[in-house]
């Protein structure tokens, strides 16, 4: 059988040669620099032209070109295909970096080049002497790390022979498929003879000739008759998309992926037409918006082509967010704003996928999230990339913490693993950027899990970030696999809806396995922590936009006249929902994308601060009742949070006075003030004057000579929280060479080296007051500098390590570590809209992958009646095993950005022991304040009084979001139970107790289902939350 596969393989690639024939090589070619500007529309002028070589070289990092070429159809092309075809010798190397490349056509956008697409038609029935002037807007690498500024541009005309282009892939698709199999197979044995019968009908004597061409189009009737007519139909059916998947920003800027995008929707909507069965889909309304901006020609056709049903607009988010670190608001709001833009911008239907294929982990949270967004289904492929651990299913149920499930599916997609191939043992990735091949479809099923569950699998096929999407090549195969030849499954191109559609009609819902919980990625967990000023930059940003929607929304309330800023928070909430993309929150971007993402943050900033100060001052003006006999100063305070609380604030003087305020509103009243020289600790200290000891009203303190706490004993409970020998708020910094992906993973062993930050270089009391007592300490580490200020409060047992770090390591890895004596063999987390418990042991494969994990505010571990929280006001990393709790502060990885997390830091972790669990401890109120301090200003003969925009009774109860409702219609509150406890609910309203109150889901549409429950009471309303249920409430003011 070798005999005759190896003879079928070289009439193959005989037959592949004479596919293009007549070339001619186009040697006047002018270059000339060019900007970051597209136009669909070229004009010569005022370009600076000069003559480039055939063998000539071009490219500069991050470089545009313009090149020049007149050609003329030669006679011997007359009423041929006639194609324009170009070589930059970019043949075998990642997408991303490959030279992208639009191209015109007599001053025309007329099509896109890469190393994947490589051609221009200029026409089907050429007529010689025609001319046609030819541009190309050509880009090079944006990155560094491998630019090779190396590129040829070496451009032909050549006739494209059908007859050679259709037997080739006749050919192909059954060579390709009957080779995976073993040589006994009979399916092989058929499969080879009828491309054996095929060449034997090929006349090769004179390649090129009329005669050759002749007996192809026989040998393809042959091929046609005998072999493709007569396939029995697979029961398995690979529902096929083409996709082309653009990292928003990766190892490019922002300004380059717009031009990717309509490079890549170019070449997808050329080839449809061309392809009438072509279906594409493509998520991300953010790069549709792009396109609309930049080339509103290719947006308007894009418009066409979804009308025509054939263009997908489908995966429901803003983009493909980061959904480890991104808030659950933020999670809301890029449904909010996707979906709006998919049904109003570009006419598509509702949006019913919830499309994230390359995503670092899942949270919990999100099932609740898409049911009360209208989302029933979710797709990925990352958790097929797995360190450790395959996971057991590719269709199943997801369950969330609330109970909430949605039905899932992981693409399957990879090679075929032919019997003994020994590279694919153990490698269980699967990947979104299929090529439409019979090896690929064959693996799809392959590695499918769920076999018993479903005969219906799903892949995307196409070349992604700048690669072009799907290929000439790939929809030729596609025509060909429909047939179900040799074993390959069935091909068919399907929309992505379409697919989960028949999904749950056809699937053995009896079969159909329930996953409890996250999705842990198992794999790039450094990117908690990778450029941790960004992730500090993200978390501000949340808050402060929910801080300035509250307040306005609580002005619009009050004063008629007051315009609520929706555009404008809009599109602040929009910059930050573009840099939460998967590869900008998370920290593995080149350095200019984190230069850009500054800057878009600090506008973020200026426009809420613009935007609070103008709803503030409304609220002053209808609120606030003056005195007119008297002047005296008082504070207005502005919580933004739904609890009361109690803070320090330092007046002009440098003095800390205490602050109550009311929940979600202002509350003037007076600070009050203590005698500063009545301290609230007792201290020791050494005779080099470096502290010893210190007692607070809840704790007992020790320190050694490095500055390490070596005790902590609580005086409530007598109880020491510090493991015998081991030291608290240790810093350790680790060896953090992952074996690939830099700015992505810790690898397991990373642990192995380390070195403990003792090189202290001052120790001291900072401050002893009435209220606060704080420690300085000055810590070196090489060529870096840590600060610390470790603050003690009256009023609360959190204790805050404020930190400022100058760090000037690379690939090394800092963190911080409190052994606490806690037995428990679990930790709770906070995640969005909850928190989930996870193992602190390692007994199986899954949980010793959990060595690194994400949490947001707060991570705890509680014995029954006592507990220790670990908090962070910009934070995600943690590791809580063995009773040592530990959070990871800076990673400074080296790939793609080899200055990451270079220069200052400034963050805030804080430790809170507490009796009780997190429940009874009040964990999740602590953590909020920490991470949302109070505002206050100073106001004169005001009365004292406190205005909320909403009062909840329940502890276990929080507000997340008071805004306006998007239609306009009354205000929005989303509230959300954080114990995991049913709990009957009591909301009052002051400022609007005569409002109807309703719930929606998280889409602001009316829940007819929840309503039922809805109760007015006295003093406003009452209602059941089940376990960390997100509710959502629209307030109309009847009496304005």
């Amino acid at each position: 059988m070798d005999t005759v596969r190896n003879r079928i393989k070289a009439v193959l690639e005989a037959v592949e040669q004479m596919i293009y024939s007549d070339r001619q090589a186009v040697i006047s070619v002018k270059i000339a620099k060019a900007d970051y500007h597209f136009e669909e529309e070229f004009h010569r002028e005022g370009k600076d032209f000069r003559d480039f070589g055939r063998n000539e070289t071009w490219g500069e990092l991050d470089q545009h070109y313009f090149f020049l070429a007149d050609v003329t159809i030669p006679e011997q092309m007359e009423g041929h295909t006639v194609r324009a075809v170009l070589n930059t010798g970019a043949t075998d190397i990642w997408n991303t970096d490959n030279p992208q490349i639009m191209a015109y056509v007599n001053g025309r956008f007329a099509a896109t080049l890469d190393m994947n697409h490589q051609f221009i038609i200029l026409s089907e029935h050429a007529k010689a002497g025609e001319t046609y002037e030819l541009a190309f807007y050509a880009y090079s690498s944006a990155y560094a790390g491998t630019f090779t500024g190396t590129n040829f541009f070496r451009l032909e005309l050549a006739v494209y022979r059908e007859e050679a282009a259709g037997l080739y892939y006749d050919m192909q698709a059954v060579y390709e498929a009957a080779d995976l199999l073993p040589e006994d197979n009979l399916s092989r044995i058929e499969g080879f003879k009828a491309l054996e019968r095929c060449v034997n009908l090929l006349d090769l004597r004179r390649p090129g000739s009329a005669e050759c061409f002749e007996s192809m189009k026989m040998a393809a009737q042959e091929l046609e008759g005998t072999y493709y007519a007569d396939r029995r139909p697979n029961p398995v059916t690979v529902h096929s998309i083409g996709h082309t998947h653009i990292d928003v920003a990766w190892k490019w800027p922002l300004r380059q992926t717009r031009q990717k995008a309509v490079r890549s929707f170019e070449t997808v909507l050329n080839l449809m037409d061309r392809y009438p069965e072509y279906r594409f889909m493509s998520s991300q309304p953010q790069l549709y918006e792009f396109v609309k901006e930049d080339a509103p020609g290719v947006f308007a056709r894009i418009r066409e082509r979804i009308k025509e049903g054939r263009w997908e607009a489908e995966g429901a988010m803003w983009l493909e967010p980061d959904c480890n670190i991104s808030s659950g608001e933020s999670l809301i709001r890029h449904i909010i704003y996707g979906r709006r833009f998919f049904e109003q911008e570009l006419g598509a239907e509702k949006n019913e996928v919830l499309w994230l294929p390359d995503v670092f982990g899942y949270s919990a949270a999100l099932p609740q999230i898409l049911q009360k967004s209208g989302i029933p289904y979710f797709m990925t492929t990352k958790i097929g990339w797995n360190e450790f651990n395959r996971f057991p299913h590719d269709t199943f149920l997801w369950k969330g913490i609330d109970g909430t499930e949605v039905l899932t599916h992981l693409i399957s997609t990879r090679n075929y693993q032919k019997p003994g191939d020994l590279k694919m043992v153990g490698n269980h990735s699967t990947t979104y950027n299929g090529l439409q091949n019979a090896s690929q479809l064959m693996g799809t099923w392959q590695r499918y899990q769920d076999k018993d569950v479903s005969t219906e699998v799903l892949t995307c096929y196409g070349y992604g970030d700048g690669g072009g999407g799907p290929t000439e090549e790939m929809l030729e195969q596609s025509r060909r696999l429909e047939h179900s030849i040799v074993e390959c499954p069935a091909a068919r191109q399907t929309g992505v809806k379409e697919f989960f559609h028949i999904l749950e009609d056809k699937m053995d819902k009896k079969r159909l396995a329930v996953w409890d919980g996250e999705l842990y990625l198992e794999f790039h967990r450094g990117t908690y922590t990778s450029m941790a000023q960004n992730k500090k930059y993200n978390r501000k940003a949340e808050f402060k936009n929910g801080e300035t929607e509250l307040y306005a929304a609580m002005a619009s309330l009050l004063d008629q006249k007051y315009l609520y800023p929706q555009e404008q928070l809009e599109h602040s909430w929009k910059l930050l929902l573009l840099n939460q993309f998967h590869d900008i929150l998370p920290g593995s971007s080149i350095k200019e994308v984190y230069e850009d993402s500054a800057a878009q943050y600090e506008e973020i900033f200026a426009a809420d601060e613009e935007m609070m100060k103008t709803a503030k001052k409304s609220i002053r003006e209808k609120l606030f009742r003056y005195r007119a006999e008297k002047n005296e100063e008082v504070c207005a305070v502005w919580n933004p949070l739904s609890f009361a609380r109690t803070a320090l604030i330092r007046n002009a003087e440098g003095s800390w006075q205490k602050i109550t305020a009311g929940p979600s509103g202002v509350t003037v009243c007076r600070a009050v003030n203590s005698r500063e020289d009545n301290c609230f600790t007792e201290l020791v200290m050494e005779e080099n004057g470096r502290p010893v000891s210190f007692k607070t009203p809840y704790f007992t303190v020790r320190f050694d000579a490095n500055a390490e706490i070596t005790s902590l004993v609580d005086i409530r409970e007598d109880r020491e929280l510090i493991q015998k020998g081991r030291m608290g708020n240790r810093l350790t910094v680790y060896e953090d060479r992952p074996a690939e992906f830099d700015a992505w993973n810790i690898d397991e062993g990373y642990l192995e080296k380390s070195w403990d930050v003792i090189d202290v270089e001052e120790f001291k009391v900072l401050e002893n007051g009435p209220e606060t007592a704080a420690l300085h300490v000055r810590r070196r580490f090489q060529d870096s500098m840590i600060d610390q200020t470790i603050r003690f409060y009256r009023h609360t047992a959190r204790i805050d390590f404020q930190t400022r770090v100058d760090w000037q390591e690379h690939q090394q890895l800092l963190r911080v570590s409190f052994p606490v004596d806690i037995l428990a063999n679990e930790a709770d987390y906070e995640i969005q809209f909850g928190n989930v418990k996870r193992p602190t042991h390692k007994n199986t494969s899954w949980d010793r992958a959990r060595f690194e994990v994400c949490a947001h505010k707060w991570a705890d571990l509680s014995e029954p009646g006592y507990g220790v929280a670990l908090m962070n006001d910009c934070k995600y990393g943690y590791d809580v095993h063995e009773g040592v709790m530990g959070l990871t502060l800076i990673k400074s990885g080296i790939f793609p950005n080899p200055d990451a997390d270079q220069g200052q830091h400034e963050f805030t972790y804080a430790l809170f022991p507490h009796q009780g669990d997190f429940r009874k401890g009040s964990v999740v109120r602590e953590a909020y304040d920490l991470n949302c301090p109070m505002a206050w200003e100073k106001v004169q003969g005001i009365y004292e009084d406190s205005f909320s925009m909403l009062q909840i009774a329940e502890e276990n109860v929080m507000a997340d979001t008071v805004k306006a409702a998007e239609d306009g219609n009354g205000i929005i509150v989303r509230i959300y139970e954080t114990w995991g406890m049913r709990t009957k609910v009591h909301v009052n309203f002051p400022l609007a107790p005569d409002a109807q109150v309703t719930v929606c889901d998280c889409m602001e549409n009316f829940s007819g289902v929840e309503n039922a429950d809805m109760t007015r009471v006295q003093d406003g309303w009452s209602f059941t939350m089940k376990p960390y249920e997100i509710k959502t409430l629209r307030i109309v003011n009847e009496k304005k």
